[in-house]
């Protein structure tokens, strides 16, 4: 669809106010694709950018009845894809510096050191009783996550929930294992030095 004049685009939300799906259709396909790059561009990958642009226009429609409100819908539109992009960012990154801090407890880990040896092992089986302990549902997207590489829409396809609720499962074990070794690698690096 072609870009909306600003008389137009006044109409659709005036329309979107009142339920309107084709208003929304109309207004979700006039910034589609330059939203759909634009999110790219911030995250360069094409799987979150088409769930943040999904996202935004949710939230879009769930805010329809206050349609009225928006002076600038295009502005709106992109801020909340920039935010939710940047967001995402904050997320995978701190999801990195965690599995990087879970991946020292890979069995590929050996030292020539015996007492590395046997510290490295120690916490292998913490976080294996750890991973034991999750709820079966957020042990099994860990697993099939970071054990297996599986990307979230397929884990998401493959237990049927919605990938916001995949990200979220993999977050708290991500989380709860972190808790749950952090004191035993803190002492061990303290003892180290």
């Amino acid at each position: 669809m072609s870009k909306l004049t600003r008389e137009k685009e006044q109409e659709l939300l005036s329309r979107l106010q009142l339920d309107d799906e084709e208003a929304f259709t109309a207004l979700f396909y006039s910034y589609k694709n330059k939203l759909y790059g634009f999110i790219f561009g911030i995250t360069g990958s094409s799987e979150v950018a088409k769930d943040i642009l999904q996202d935004v226009f949710l939230k879009i429609w769930n805010m329809r009845h206050r349609s009225h409100e928006v002076e600038n819908f295009n502005a709106l539109v992109y801020r909340m894809a920039k935010n939710a992009a940047l967001d995402q960012l904050k997320r995978v990154s701190r999801e990195s510096i965690a599995l990087s801090g879970l991946c020292l407890l890979s069995d590929e880990h050996m030292s020539i050191d015996p007492f590395e040896d046997m510290k490295a092992t120690e916490i292998q089986l913490k976080y294996e009783r750890a991973l034991k302990k999750l709820p079966k549902q957020q042990r099994m997207v860990y697993e099939l996550r970071h054990i297996e590489g599986v990307e979230y829409s397929e884990i998401a396809k493959k237990l049927n929930l919605s990938v916001a609720t995949i990200r979220s499962h993999f977050r708290n074990a991500l989380n709860t294992l972190k808790a749950s070794i952090f004191l035993h690698l803190f002492i061990l690096f303290l003892s180290s030095k």
